[in-house]
């Protein structure tokens, strides 16, 4: 019927990790002002917690209770 919840996981860590790869190129450029860098920020915390989260059930999945 739908697809299990470790392959929706890897996927959504797979999209995360491009995000924050991009982030982080935006972070280390030249063009933004000091408004944008800190909403940057903001946004790569928000990933890093996601991607976190997205470890730990992975690695966790076999005890964890959804």
């Amino acid at each position: 019927m739908g697809r299990d919840l470790e392959s929706i996981f890897r996927e959504l860590k797979l999209v995360k990790s491009k995000e924050l790869e991009e982030c982080n190129m935006e972070l280390d450029s030249q063009n933004n002002n000091l408004v944008v860098k800190k909403a940057l920020l903001v946004y790569k915390h928000e990933l890093l917690e996601c991607l976190e989260m997205y470890d730990v059930y992975l690695d966790k999945k076999e005890t964890l209770l959804l």
